[in-house]
């Protein structure tokens, strides 16, 4: 990739910020330049220009001046032996490409590009001190990582956070019921499991959930057995600042004197471990939600694409919690939406994560637990599936965010029908000739008795106005891939006939009412 002078100016244009660093440089590099490099390198990267000098008592259109560095190949050599002394830096995350000098009005300006580091490669510091000199972005400036930031991102280096054994915790605080339902799950997903007849002991060493180490001779409950099937008091001593929270808020008015329809939390009723939390929810919430019937091999299975979306949810948030941060696992069912909150941050930018990236959770174990039992996705990709869902359900898409000042992040689930419509498009009218207009009202009178999205309508009007209208078609008109349209059509048919005659490219529809 190309960096021209243009590109240049349209950063001085936008000022620093949480991705832009702008620094004055001559002759040498600047000293502050390695905490701007560890703050980049454990947020979510950035861009430092040198040779540029800023008059912070001027308005921003004029603030940056292009001054220039006097010898751009000394200051690339010095760089790169600071960047690759281990004393200065603790790690070079750069390439030769990421350091580029751009000519612009007569001088040179660098454009250094640092890029965020692997979650497994932070904290990045400087000084030889992973204490004091490690740093974070935070809006334009950069701060020093305080000691839970600092832990949170240690924590976070390594994939096997929920196998660290517990001392002092054993069999004795394992709830015996909670463990028993989940064996019996178990033994029902997984018909003649080897697992089935071992002791509780070895079940939970084979699940992760109890492990041993020989070189400290200590065993116990990992931080995934005690979570998934421990008593409330014992985890609740062990995770003094964790929470776990459902809350049914339909028609709750803010301020009102409702404050909720019902609740799931530490009221002394269940005991307060995950299995039991998710189990719960998931029962008290998709009773809130419509199912649809479908059979799988032989048996009948409720729920439909809202369900599998709502179930990966859930399942992300408790395997990418941070138990050792304050926080609480809350979800909330809202009006129009669901949202899910859990503590910690991302590994990696939300903006990969919608690309298709993603990371290993934080709780592998607790993961895999569910999985046993049908619950979630081991290989990254649930997020991916939740996307899947709400596209396939016509939905505005998930929104997915850090809260970087209460470390938490939060999955907005919006249960409303996507607004992707052509212009001039509605559910009563068309302007396409009377003919159509006539066909698409007598639709809409069909139909006016029937619970019909703004999706649906526009795939059967687009059908009515150009009845060889291909499912590649309809799916551009839309917004949504090929097996979203599909999904809709087979909706639609259970209240309208629709019908294709000849081939799938050069055929027609044929729609009537039933």
């Amino acid at each position: 990739m190309t960096i021209t002078h243009n590109d240049i100016y349209n950063l001085i244009r936008q000022g620093e910020c949480a991705s832009v660093e702008i620094k004055k440089c001559s002759d040498c590099v600047p000293r502050s330049v390695w905490e701007t490099y560890s703050a980049f390198a454990n947020t979510r990267g950035g861009i430092i220009l040198l040779g540029i000098t800023e008059h912070k008592d001027r308005p921003l259109e004029s603030r940056f001046e292009i001054t220039g560095v006097s010898d751009p190949d000394k200051i690339e050599t010095d760089f790169f032996n600071i960047l690759n002394n281990r004393q200065k830096v603790s790690r070079n995350i750069l390439f030769d490409s990421d350091f580029r000098p751009v000519e612009i009005e007569g001088e040179t300006v660098i454009y250094i590009s640092v890029p965020e580091a692997d979650y497994h490669k932070k904290p990045i510091y400087i000084n030889d001190n992973i204490v004091d000199g490690s740093y974070k972005r935070s809006h334009e400036g950069d701060r020093r990582l305080d000691k839970e930031g600092l832990a949170m991102m240690l924590r976070d280096s390594t994939d096997d956070i929920d196998s660290q054994i517990l001392e002092h915790y054993g069999l004795e605080d394992i709830d015996e019921v909670t463990l028993r339902g989940y064996r019996q799950v178990f033994d029902t997903a997984n018909p003649g499991h080897t697992y089935t007849n071992l002791d509780n002991k070895e079940f939970l060493y084979r699940m992760g959930g109890y492990d041993y180490d020989r070189h400290r001779e200590i065993e116990g409950l990992t931080i995934a057995g005690l979570m998934m099937f421990g008593k409330g008091t014992p985890i609740e001593k062990r995770f003094p600042l964790f929470r776990m929270d459902y809350l049914d808020l339909i028609g709750v008015t803010p301020g009102g004197d409702l404050k909720w329809n019902d609740r799931l939390t530490y009221d002394g009723r269940w005991e307060n471990n995950l299995y039991n939390f998710v189990t719960l929810t998931m029962r008290k919430l998709l009773f809130t939600l419509p199912s649809e019937g479908r059979i799988v091999g032989e048996a009948r299975r409720d729920g439909g694409p809202l369900y599998d979306g709502i179930r990966e949810a859930i399942i992300n948030s408790v395997t990418y919690s941070d138990f050792q941060t304050e926080g609480v696992l809350r979800i909330d069912r809202r009006d129009n939406e669901i949202i899910l909150r859990n503590p910690g941050l991302l590994r990696i930018s939300a903006d990969r994560i919608y690309n298709g990236d993603f990371t290993h959770a934080r709780n592998r174990n607790i993961q895999k637990m569910f999985r046993m039992i049908g619950y979630g996705d081991n290989i990254g990709s649930g997020f991916q599936k939740i996307l899947a869902a709400w596209n396939t359900l016509g939905y505005l898409r998930p929104d997915l965010r850090e809260l970087e000042d209460v470390k938490e992040v939060w999955l907005s689930l919006p249960l409303v029908q996507s607004s992707k419509k052509e212009e001039g498009i509605s559910k009563k009218d068309s302007t396409v000739n009377s003919t159509v207009n006539s066909t698409v009202k007598s639709l809409s009178d069909i139909l006016n008795d029937f619970d019909i999205t703004d999706i649906q309508m526009i795939m059967l009007q687009r059908m009515v106005e150009s009845p060889g209208i291909t499912i590649g078609e309809l799916s551009t008109v839309t917004g949504m891939d090929r097996n979203a349209v599909n999904y809709q059509l087979k909706k639609l048919r259970k209240i309208i006939n629709i019908e294709r005659v000849g081939s799938d490219k050069n055929g027609s529809w044929k729609i009537s009412s039933k």
